[in-house]
């Protein structure tokens, strides 16, 4: 699992690859909740190359989400795969948090 960084305007921006499984997220965790939450702000997550999501990588987001939000800030996911996106309408991840199809419609979701 890899993990990029980067600031879009006021709104960071994370891009993860590879899979979201126990391994994966091991591997990231940490550095995925250290590069979002402290700051406090507004983040889209590219899942565009994310080719598997397991119930870790699902407790990774919300857990990070609901930290987020505490600070009053929002965390929007956007550009899953196909098989990525049969997992998050089957938890109801979207309940949980915004999906987008794109980065831009991400970006609207967290600052509007």
């Amino acid at each position: 699992m890899e993990m990029q960084l980067s600031d879009v305007g006021t709104v960071r921006k994370i891009v993860l690859a590879g899979r979201l499984d126990t391994t994966g997220v091991d591997h990231v965790e940490t550095k995925f909740g250290a590069a979002i939450v402290p700051g406090g702000k507004a983040t889209v997550v590219d899942l565009t190359q994310v080719s598997f999501l397991a119930s870790m990588g699902i407790r990774m987001l919300i857990t990070t989400t609901r930290a987020l939000s505490r600070k009053g800030a929002k965390l929007a996911i956007y550009g899953a795969m196909p098989g990525v996106m049969e997992v998050i309408e089957t938890t109801a991840l979207s309940d949980i948090i915004p999906v987008a199809g794109t980065e831009s419609e991400a970006i609207a979701i967290v600052t509007g």
